[in-house]
């Protein structure tokens, strides 16, 4: 048996609460108590986690859909070419909103998904996949545009997507983002 002093376990068990802590970004506090002696109170302040950046939402929607960084990227790309990761940008004499610039009322989603990162990257990936993505990336992130015009969007949405990935951009828009845990 392993014997250890009210201070030697209390130090231990303030070494992992803290790492606690720090995984999970709350704060902790416990109470320990040795036999006919006061409480001692031990309190952990929690870690402020970095809010997420506009490559971490994306990551996290194109994982949530057994995709990798590639998609991610290539939403950034996307989303760049279209808003300028402006979350209430409007285009097309009003008809296209957010940040991937979606004819909404074409497509009936509502203008605060267009304007939720989230949401829309959402929507976005399920109108890449009805345009042959991921099998054909290219033809896919044109039609986002207009399938078949010869315009280059397609390709400077990729090398915009492969640019600006490690850049951490900042997600400015009303409702706040959250992640799921993994």
């Amino acid at each position: 048996m392993i014997l250890m002093t009210m201070n030697a376990w209390m130090e231990q068990l303030s070494t992992a609460l803290m790492l606690v802590s720090l995984v999970t970004g709350q704060p902790l506090a416990i109470q320990a108590e040795q036999a006919g002696s006061a409480l001692e109170t031990i309190e952990i302040a929690a870690v402020d986690t970095p809010d997420p950046t506009v490559q971490d939402v994306l990551l996290d929607v194109c994982e949530s859909r057994s995709y990798g960084q590639d998609c991610a990227q290539t939403l950034l790309g996307m989303l760049w070419t279209e808003s300028n990761n402006i979350s209430t940008a409007i285009g097309d004499n009003g008809k296209a909103r957010g940040y991937f610039q979606i004819h909404y009322k074409l497509h009936g989603i509502t203008v605060e998904c267009a304007e939720d990162l989230a949401c829309s990257a959402d929507w976005t990936i399920s109108y890449l996949e009805r345009n042959s993505y991921p099998k054909y990336v290219s033809y896919a992130v044109q039609c986002h545009n207009s399938c078949n015009a010869g315009n280059g969007y397609a390709a400077k949405s990729l090398r915009n997507g492969a640019r600006l990935w490690d850049e951490p951009m900042a997600i400015h828009q009303a409702a706040p983002i959250v992640l799921a845990m993994k």
